[in-house]
C-alpha cells in the first residue's frame, strides 16, 4: 500500500521534502485566503451547492404540533369564490381563532376597497377584539420604501413586521434577515420576530445586528398541521384545535402569493410555509450558524495536512484514494455537524485545495523523479538522441517518451553489464586460473620427478604459461580501456595506418609463408579516429587472420569508400565460419572452433575490435563461408 523506507536517494528525498513543504504551505494559504474572501461568484456558488447538498442529505426536524397553518387553497377558493375575498370574510373567520396564542394573517392590506368600505372597519375591529393578530409590512430590497398596512387595521393589529426575503444570486432563499434599517434609520423587525413578541416567545425578540440567519428547514415529510381557510369558517375544526397555538393564515393555491425555491431543493415553498420555518426555527433556536474563517481555516488546514501527508507517504493511487476519502469524510462530518450542532463549515477553501494537491503534488513528484533520472543517464553518458531522425520521432528530449527510451537504453546497458560480469567471472575462473594451474602443475611434476623434468624445460613451461596469463591480462585490460576510456582523436590518413600494421606483421606472416598484401585505395581516406585503438584493431584482425589461414596462402587488405563511411577489408585464406556463428564472432569471450579442434584464442580480440568500432560510430561484421576464407570488414563514418 505504502511505498517502502527511504525509497530514494538522500539527494532526492530532500528536494522532495521540499516540495512537498512548498507545496502544503501554499495550499495553506490558498485555504486562508478563500476562507477570508469568498464572496466571489465561483467560491459562493460552491459553498451554496455544498450547503444545499448537506441540507438535503441530511435528517430535518419535525414541525413544531404548536404551529398550525391555515391554508387559501383551491378548494377554499372554489368554495368561497374568486380570490381576493372580501374582508368580511376574514373578520369572520378570526372569532373562530380565538383561542389562538397568536395569529399572523399573512396578507397585505395596504390598499382600501371602495366596493365595500365597511369591510376595513369590522377587519379591524375583529382584529382588535381578539388581540393578538399580527400583519405583515414590506420593505422594498433597498430599504427605502416601505409598505404599511391601512392605518385602521395597523393600529388594531398587536404587531407588524417585515415579509421581505433575500434569497442568493441563483434564487433559493436558504436565511433572512431578522432585523433591517431602512434608509431612514428605523429598524424593522421581521414577521416572526413580531409574531414571537405577540406570542410571549424571548427567543430573538431583542434588535440584533442587520445579518443574515440560515434557516433549519423543516422536514417535508413531518410538516405543519394544515387546515383548509373554508372549512375553518364553516365551523368544520373545532376552536380547540387552535387553543393556545400559533396560527398562520396565507395563501397556499397554485398561482396565488409569493413562492420560493429553497436550500431543500424540492420544488417551490409558499411564503406562509417559509414564515413558519422562521418562527420555528426562533421558538426552538435551531438557526444555522456559518463558521467563521477562525474555524474555519484551522479546521480545513488540519484536513489539509492529513491529505498532504497520505499524498507523501502513501502511492499515488492511495494518495488519490485517501485524499477523496479525507474530502468525503469532511463532507459529511460537515453534514453531521450542520444537522446535529446547527454549524457548518464553508468548505469551498478546502475542496480547492485537495483538488489541486493531487495533481500538483504528482505532477512536481514526477519532475523531481525524471530530474534526478536525467542525472542518473547523464552519469551512465545515457543521452538524449541527437539523430534528427530521432528527434522527429519524439517532442524533445525532455519528453516523458523520450526519456522512457533512454531509461529502458540504461536498463539494456545495465542487464549487459550484469551479464559481462557473469562472462568475466567466468574468464577468470577458467582462462585466467588455467595458466596458473599449470605452472603449480609443472613444478609439483619437478619435485616429484625429476629426472623426467629438467629444470630447463620446467622453467620453458612457466615461461610460456606466464606469457599466456600476461597476454590475456593484457587483452582484457585494453577491451576494459576501449569500451570506457576517453576517445584521444585525430585526423588519419586510413591508408597509412593499415599499410604499417601490415608492415608490422611482414615477419609473422613470412614464418608460415603467407603472403600479406595491401592494395591503397588511391583516395585521401581522413578519419578522425583514435589512432592507438584503432592500430590495435587492424592488428587484432591481422594477427587473426595470419593465425588461421593456410600455410603459403594470401591476406588482401584493401578499403573502399562511399558517400558516408570509410571500410576496411581483410580478407584470409583460413577454413571459414559457419553461417549459424558468425552472429556470435564479436561477442565478448565467444570463441569460434572453425576446424573442429579446439577453440583457440580468449574470445576477448574480436569483442575489441567490435568496440573499437562502435565508440568511433560505426561497426565491425564478418562475411564468410566454409572452405572460401572470412572477410573481415572495420566500417567508419566519413570525416567531414
Amino acid at each position: 500500500m505504502s511505498r517502502s523506507a527511504d525509497p530514494y536517494p538522500p539527494s532526492l528525498q530532500r528536494r522532495l521534502l521540499a516540495e512537498w513543504l512548498g507545496l502544503t504551505l501554499a495550499l495553506s494559504l490558498l485555504v486562508a485566503a478563500i476562507s477570508i474572501w469568498s464572496q466571489s461568484p465561483v467560491l459562493r456558488d460552491i459553498n451554496q451547492q455544498a450547503y444545499d447538498l448537506s441540507m438535503q442529505l441530511t435528517p430535518r426536524p419535525a414541525a413544531d404540533r404548536d404551529i398550525v397553518v391555515i391554508t387559501i387553497d383551491d378548494a377554499s377558493i372554489e368554495a368561497l369564490g374568486y380570490w381576493p375575498w372580501r374582508r368580511a370574510t376574514h373578520a369572520a373567520l378570526l372569532p373562530r381563532l380565538r383561542l389562538a396564542r397568536a395569529v399572523v394573517l399573512d396578507l397585505i392590506l395596504a390598499d382600501p376597497r371602495p366596493a365595500y368600505p365597511q369591510d376595513d372597519q369590522l377587519l379591524a375591529a375583529a382584529m382588535a377584539v381578539h388581540g393578538r393578530v399580527v400583519l405583515p409590512e414590506v420593505l422594498d430590497p433597498e430599504g427605502r420604501h416601505v409598505i404599511h398596512p391601512l392605518p385602521a387595521l395597523a393600529s388594531a393589529a398587536a404587531a407588524v413586521g417585515r415579509i421581505d426575503a433575500q434569497p442568493g444570486p441563483d434564487g433559493r432563499l436558504r436565511a433572512i434577515q431578522l432585523w433591517r434599517t431602512t434608509g431612514q434609520g428605523v429598524r424593522l423587525p421581521h414577521l416572526s420576530v413580531a409574531l414571537a413578541r405577540v406570542a410571549g416567545l424571548d427567543a430573538a425578540t431583542q434588535p440584533a445586528a442587520d445579518t443574515s440567519s440560515y434557516l433549519q428547514f423543516i422536514d417535508p415529510a413531518r410538516t405543519f398541521v394544515h387546515y383548509p381557510y373554508a372549512a375553518v369558517l364553516r365551523g368544520e375544526i373545532p376552536e380547540s384545535a387552535f387553543e393556545n397555538r400559533i396560527v398562520l393564515i396565507g395563501a397556499w393555491a397554485s398561482g396565488l402569493g409569493d413562492q420560493l425555491p429553497t436550500a431543500m431543493g424540492r420544488g417551490l415553498t409558499t411564503g406562509v410555509e417559509i414564515l413558519a420555518d422562521s418562527i420555528q426555527n426562533l421558538k426552538q433556536s435551531l438557526w444555522i450558524r456559518i463558521a467563521s474563517p477562525w474555524v474555519t481555516i484551522p479546521v480545513s488546514l488540519c484536513v489539509l495536512l492529513l491529505v498532504c501527508l497520505g499524498l507523501r507517504k502513501l502511492s499515488p493511487r492511495y494518495g488519490l484514494a485517501g485524499a477523496l476519502a479525507a474530502l468525503l469524510g469532511f463532507l459529511a462530518a460537515d453534514a453531521w455537524l450542520l444537522a446535529q450542532g446547527g454549524l457548518w463549515i464553508p468548505p469551498a477553501g478546502l475542496l480547492l485545495a485537495i483538488a489541486l494537491a493531487y495533481p500538483l503534488w504528482t505532477w512536481r513528484l514526477q519532475e523531481a523523479s525524471l530530474q534526478h533520472i536525467d542525472q542518473e543517464l547523464e552519469r551512465l553518458q545515457i543521452h538524449p538522441r541527437q539523430n534528427p531522425q530521432q528527434a522527429a520521432q519524439w517532442v524533445g528530449p525532455n519528453t516523458l517518451p523520450e526519456r522512457a527510451a533512454r531509461l529502458h537504453q540504461a536498463v539494456s546497458r545495465l542487464k549487459a553489464a550484469a551479464r559481462d560480469q557473469q562472462d568475466t567471472l567466468g574468464f577468470i575462473s577458467h582462462d585466467m586460473r588455467s595458466p596458473q594451474n599449470a605452472i603449480l602443475a609443472a613444478i609439483e611434476l619437478r619435485r616429484e620427478a625429476p629426472d623426467r623434468w629438467t629444470e630447463s624445460g620446467t622453467l620453458s613451461h612457466i615461461e610460456a604459461q606466464a606469457h599466456a596469463t600476461l597476454h590475456l591480462v593484457d587483452n582484457f585490460v585494453q577491451l576494459a580501456r576501449a569500451e570506457s576510456a576517453p576517445l584521444q582523436k585525430h585526423a588519419c590518413l586510413l591508408d597509412d595506418l593499415v599499410q604499417d600494421c601490415c608492415d608490422r606483421r611482414w615477419s609473422q606472416a613470412a614464418q608460415r609463408r603467407i603472403t600479406l598484401t595491401f592494395q591503397p585505395s588511391g583516395h585521401d581516406n581522413i578519419v578522425d579516429i583514435d589512432i592507438e585503438l584503432m592500430r590495435r584493431a587492424i592488428g587484432n584482425l591481422l594477427d587473426n587472420a595470419i593465425q588461421y589461414s593456410f600455410e603459403g596462402g594470401e591476406i588482401r587488405c584493401s578499403i573502399d569508400r562511399d558517400d558516408s563511411a570509410c571500410s576496411i577489408h581483410i580478407q584470409d585464406a583460413g577454413p571459414g565460419i559457419g553461417p549459424e556463428q558468425i552472429p556470435h564472432l564479436f561477442t565478448r569471450f565467444w570463441r569460434s572452433a572453425g576446424d573442429g579442434k579446439k577453440p583457440a584464442g580468449n574470445g576477448l580480440g574480436l569483442a575489441f575490435v567490435q568496440t573499437v568500432a562502435q565508440r568511433h560510430g560505426g561497426q565491425a561484421r564478418c562475411v564468410s563461408e566454409p572452405g572460401r576464407g572470412s572477410r573481415f570488414s572495420i566500417d567508419l563514418p566519413n570525416t567531414d
